[in-house]
């Protein structure tokens, strides 16, 4: 087990997008706003999770930008001296108008979802039927770069008979835009729409690249995550491979994840977490029994097997209430 350093946080579980694989179709409940965790919360947590080696803080959502006053947060968790590292995961619609606030307030990167470069596709997977979304998400991309919130990623799901015919396109934008295109594969996560026949696995992603465009190169990148960086050769193109499903990453886990309503889940696949919000909001709380609670967590998530429980089930939680 690798040394946990990095804490995925949920901001909300409201997101303007309803993309097919995260928010199933017809879903009518969210979380009620009251238990959300507040921004005041969500600081003193990760305070405490700094005792344990935490450096590095990812804010998701749903979509983090649609939660008011995002930048507040930024500025609370910047101000803890023990944090290196501030990133965000958002669709990038509302990114153009944003970003520039978001650098100023301690923002240090961000990664952007787009699952497909074709409009009507993208109005689709997202849910939208607005084929004029993809250009807003990729001016905001182009907005990130521009305000140095690097380095700028793309995540991209794979999903065979949709979009997997586009992986020259990602490619190409890699290379244009010199950004990292990750590509990620289709988890059991998000109710129906996985399917094994729906999946396409890392090692064909490759071979189609090596065919059409070079040698992938492997490189180093900052941190120990799951995704594996390559730079395809005599090109511009960085390109990474996050791979759940074909590769299972469990021994070099990294990182733990808070949800929005404010449950510490150890591991994706795993539906077995522990409620901080409780401990937060009790009229006594005291720091070192939140502490002890994170302690004990920790030690659990040495014997979670994470590939059992993606093997058995998968995870049950659906995705835009967990934060990826």
């Amino acid at each position: 087990m690798s040394r946990i350093n990095y804490l995925r946080i949920s901001v909300t579980d409201r997101c303007n997008f309803r993309c097919r694989y995260c928010i199933p179709e017809g879903t009518k409940k969210f979380i009620p706003h009251s238990e959300i965790l507040r921004y005041e919360e969500i600081t003193e947590i990760v305070r405490v999770f700094t005792e344990f080696g935490i450096d590095s803080v990812r804010l998701t959502g749903g979509e983090p930008l649609v939660r008011k006053g995002i930048e507040s947060l930024i500025v609370q968790i910047r101000e803890l001296k023990e944090i290196k590292d501030i990133s965000l995961t958002t669709n990038g619609f509302f990114l153009s108008e944003k970003v520039k606030s978001l650098k100023e307030h301690g923002l240090d990167r961000v990664n952007i979802s787009i699952d497909t470069l074709e409009p009507e596709k993208f109005g689709f997977i997202t849910g939208t039927g607005d084929t004029r979304a993809l250009s807003r998400v990729l001016h905001g991309l182009e907005k990130a770069i521009e305000e140095g919130l690097n380095p700028v990623k793309v995540n991209t799901v794979l999903i065979k008979g949709f979009n997997d015919k586009e992986i020259e396109s990602f490619v190409k934008l890699s290379e244009n835009y010199r950004v990292e295109v990750r590509f990620i594969e289709l988890m059991p996560v998000g109710g129906k729409f996985f399917s094994r026949k729906n999946f396409v696995s890392s090692t064909l992603i490759k071979k189609q690249i090596e065919k059409n465009f070079g040698k992938l190169i492997p490189v180093k990148t900052r941190g120990n995550g799951p995704a594996k960086s390559f730079i395809v050769e005599g090109t511009n193109a960085k390109l990474g491979f996050v791979s759940p499903i074909s590769e299972h990453f469990c021994s070099s886990c990294n990182r733990v994840r808070l949800t929005s309503d404010g449950k510490l889940r150890l591991c994706l696949m795993s539906d077995k977490d522990i409620d901080l919000k409780t401990i937060i909001r009790n009229p006594t709380y005291r720091r070192p029994h939140l502490r002890e609670v994170i302690t004990e967590a920790l030690l659990r998530k040495i014997n979670i097997d994470g590939i059992r429980a993606l093997e058995n089930r998968g995870c049950l939680r659906k995705m835009f209430t967990i934060g990826g």
